[in-house]
């Protein structure tokens, strides 16, 4: 997202609108990326290297989390205001927050 903002705009937009050109991709191919990641995750839970949360739903939340700066950079650069890099700010915050999420 921060390296291609105006594409993962595009994204965002043909899924907010149902995704109609994109159905298939998501259904097939990402849905398989995600099921193979989602079987690492599991395996690293029952090793108990990390804390035992829902695959799916922790990938969501790093995309959500992530993609927000890109998609929303205008809004972002406005509440945060003038000597503030987000991007770095960012990287700090959302790696304590999943390092303390996964956490065993």
């Amino acid at each position: 997202s921060r390296d291609f903002p105006r594409e993962s705009r595009l994204f965002a937009n043909e899924v907010l609108q149902g995704a109609p050109r994109l159905m298939e991709l998501l259904g097939g191919e990402l849905k398989a990326l995600v099921d193979e990641k989602s079987a690492v995750l599991r395996q690293w839970a029952a090793e108990g290297r990390i804390a035992n949360l829902p695959p799916q739903h922790l990938i969501f939340a790093i995309w959500a989390l992530t993609q927000h700066y890109a998609d929303f950079e205008v809004q972002v650069r406005a509440v945060l205001g003038e000597g503030h890099d987000p991007y770095a700010e960012a990287h700090e915050f959302l790696d304590l927050l999943f390092t303390k999420l996964i956490m065993p």
